[in-house]
């Protein structure tokens, strides 16, 4: 697997994903629920915590900058993540690794 360390060089890669709508991988430093939650319009606050922390899912890279990528889940919903956040993105050819220092 071909392994690419920083955002600036994976920015080809990234791009091309980007365009295939390409199932990537994506793994978190930390785990985090990242499920559809249900809100209460009223308060703005989720009615209850459902699913579980992930570190890792698959979904497709919709857009991205030098601060953050937005991915969207299978089950539709879009998913803002921080680079700072992201360990990895795969494809399962290429693996990009966000920081320079891995």
């Amino acid at each position: 697997m071909r392994t690419i360390h920083g955002w600036k060089k994976a920015r080809p890669a990234l791009e091309a994903w980007r365009k295939k709508l390409a199932s990537v991988q994506v793994v978190l430093k930390q785990p985090r629920a990242i499920d559809i939650v249900p809100v209460d319009f009223i308060s703005g606050e989720p009615v209850v915590r459902e699913g579980q922390a992930k570190k890792k899912f698959r979904g497709q890279l919709i857009y991205f900058t030098a601060d953050d990528a937005t991915l969207r889940r299978p089950s539709g919903a879009l998913l803002v993540v921080d680079t700072y956040e992201l360990e990895s993105l795969s494809d399962g050819k290429t693996r990009v690794l966000p920081w320079p220092g891995g």
